[in-house]
């Protein structure tokens, strides 16, 4: 019985040697597939603007954070575009944020129509 298992143990670690060689050697053009992937799941436009914001929508900061951006998130699913709206903050009246989204789904002109008719004004960059 211990030869069967000895010979079973080599043969699993022969197995497992070969596997661990074929994952690391890749073909030539992987770098480009993987940089490929990269691409399509990370947005690479961004647009930036600002909204009104007022303090006095709602008692809690953070529900006024939402509320400032809710119309031009409520314009762009109207207009059926994957946009992601991250807040930069508050200043002088206006709540402050940027558009990302991808390229290939989506025109800069059309995320900025789509904020401009949520109650949006489009900056031509960060504040």
């Amino acid at each position: 019985m211990p030869v069967v298992r000895g010979i079973v143990v080599a043969f699993v670690g022969a197995v497992l040697v070969f596997a661990i060689a074929a994952s690391q050697s890749a073909p030539a053009n992987s770098a480009s597939l993987i940089s490929s992937r990269q691409a399509l799941q990370q947005p690479s436009e961004m647009v930036w603007a600002k909204a009104p914001y007022c303090a006095c929508f709602l008692n809690s900061s953070s529900a006024n954070v939402d509320r400032a951006t809710a119309n031009v998130a409520a314009a762009l699913e109207k207009a059926k575009l994957a946009v992601t709206l991250k807040d930069q903050g508050p200043r002088d009246g206006w709540m402050y944020f940027v558009a990302t989204f991808d390229p290939h789904s989506a025109t800069r002109e059309q995320v900025s129509a789509a904020i401009v008719a949520g109650g949006g004004q489009v900056l031509n960059g960060p504040p």
